[in-house]
């Protein structure tokens, strides 16, 4: 007899993948999104730019991918130990430009949160926009930082 391991969010991913297949049929009206002629629309009114988020003792460091945004674009708070990044990517439309055949570029508004541990020092948190990356430096407090002890010899 084969045991296999329950899974309980099993049925709901493939629910996921039923609806978004269903979604693509349809054209995108089971989000809403405008059907124009000859577009194969896969561009959504809101998207999640790709991120990394890496930790070492000193710091936490949020890279982000915006290709085609600017810094005037992206706006980033903190609040309430949540570190929020909200941007728009719009579409540019140009006129006697024709109908987009396929649109596989991503456009719309973003919004991603992330909770902050106590650690981090929220005064000195940078961020530098570059080439279409966007990288959040989270300094820690240094009392969270480890430090060395040194032994003595008696």
């Amino acid at each position: 007899m084969l045991v296999r391991r329950y899974d309980p969010f099993h049925d709901l991913t493939g629910f996921a993948n039923l609806a978004g297949q269903l979604d693509r049929v349809l054209g995108g009206a089971l989000a809403g999104r405008d059907q124009s002629e000859g577009s194969d629309n896969q561009s959504a009114s809101t998207w999640a730019p790709p991120m990394d988020v890496v930790e070492n003792d000193t710091e936490i460091r949020i890279r982000a991918e915006l290709p085609g945004l600017s810094e005037e674009e992206v706006e980033i708070t903190v609040e309430n130990n949540r570190l929020s990044l909200k941007g728009e990517k719009k579409l540019e439309n140009e006129e006697n430009a024709g109908h987009y055949r396929r649109l596989e570029s991503r456009y719309g508004s973003f919004h991603r949160m992330f909770g902050l541990p106590n650690l981090v020092d929220q005064d000195a948190i940078d961020a530098n926009f570059r080439n279409g990356v966007l990288e959040i430096v989270l300094p820690k407090v240094e009392a969270a930082q480890p430090k060395k002890i040194a032994v003595k010899v008696n």
